[in-house]
């Protein structure tokens, strides 16, 4: 009886499984997408080698006159300690007796181990990208790349790109005729003040400020005026826009009295950030917030190595998005896991980004 119920039971058994967050086939990151450049090497640090150059015209000299002195600024280098990320899970005879679900109880330990291994992979994958997501999205919203520790510390790594405050401005919703053209015209105006190209330029709204957009008349009657402009929205669109997890498109739309026109998204992927086990849900993106960036601005995703162990044992120098290895407790038995990074988001001018916080009517 009890082999034929087994039998039933193996028919009938259902696996679901549900991650957030996970990157599916062709897709990319948003920190891919705002750091568009990857820089990996071995070393542990990163020279910053600043050169930004604004040239200007040549000057004419009348016969016999001295040629014109152009004098040359050099650019400032720093040296940043690159962060490390690192997280391990000990896998005791304890887990490795469990049942793994999506596994059939009647199957071997090695199938069992297998698909262990596999889950916590993942896990760990899942932990390292998000993370990456709330790096790259908060150094576009501060201009700092705020790294922290256990529990949310500050680890005394935050790098500080000094960006000029004049790039982080505010708009007040509540004000009488205040509207959404009006507040994404002061950012893109801060765009154009710093040289910022007008062409693919991306504006990444929280949920207060694409509530706003979507639900004004005049957004929406421009929007509306030619259905066919999706189409052609389509074939235009830059690809990484189309395959950006989480990134969502709301239109390319021209701003009241500017020549260039902006992509208005939004992020929304699976769920919101949770920074570490047990903190509070909130959003990638602030709800108040709205960031504007260029895709032609140089930004960069810079991998550094990290000390790993080979099969052998042996300390060696990796690096890579996610570097893992794994060692032996011997009494008990037990394996660890570990999967460890060294990442920074560098702007390559991160003037050339722009910030606005709204203030908003309370609702009840």
């Amino acid at each position: 009886m009890s082999t034929s119920l087994e039998k039933f039971m193996r028919t009938a058994k259902v696996f679901y499984e549900d991650i957030k967050n996970e990157l599916s086939g062709g897709q990319q990151g948003i920190d891919s997408f705002l750091f568009g450049v990857d820089d990996q090497s071995t070393s542990s640090n990163f020279t910053l080698d600043q050169y930004i150059s604004n040239p200007h015209g040549i000057v004419f000299r009348k016969r016999d006159e001295q040629s014109h002195a152009r004098p040359y600024v050099p650019g400032v280098g720093q040296v940043y300690e690159v962060p490390r990320a690192s997280e391990k899970t000990y896998i005791s005879e304890e887990l490795r007796d469990s049942v793994v679900a999506g596994v059939e109880s009647t199957a071997g330990f090695s199938s069992h181990n297998a698909q262990l291994l596999e889950k916590i992979i993942r896990d760990h994958v899942v932990g390292h990208t998000v993370t990456r997501w709330k790096l790259a999205i908060d150094t576009i919203r501060t201009g700092k790349y705020s790294p922290t520790g256990a529990g949310g510390q500050d680890i005394g790594l935050e790098i500080d790109f000094n960006r000029d405050a004049a790039q982080s401005i505010s708009y007040d919703f509540t004000e009488t005729g205040a509207t959404i053209d009006a507040a994404l015209k002061a950012m893109y105006d801060r765009g154009n003040a710093k040289g910022m190209s007008k062409g693919n330029r991306v504006m990444i709204l929280g949920s207060k400020w694409l509530e706003e957009f979507e639900t004004d008349d005049n957004v929406l009657e421009r929007m509306q005026a030619n259905p066919s402009n999706v189409l052609v929205e389509q074939n235009i669109m830059p690809p990484e826009l189309q395959n950006t997890k989480g990134l969502y498109v709301v239109g390319r739309y021209r701003i009241p009295g500017t020549v260039g026109p902006v992509w208005i998204t939004a992020f929304n992927p699976d769920s919101a950030y949770i920074q570490y086990k047990g903190a509070t849900a909130t959003d990638f993106m602030p709800e108040d917030e709205a960031i504007m960036v260029g895709l032609d601005s140089g930004r960069f995703r810079i991998f550094r190595g990290v000390d790993a162990l080979d099969g052998s044992g042996n300390i060696i120098r990796s690096v890579g998005e996610i570097v893992l290895d794994s060692f032996v407790s011997k009494d008990p038995v037990g394996e660890v896991l570990r999967s460890q990074s060294r990442v920074a988001m560098i702007p390559g001018d991160v003037d050339k980004t722009v910030r606005s916080e709204g203030t908003f009517p309370v609702t009840s």
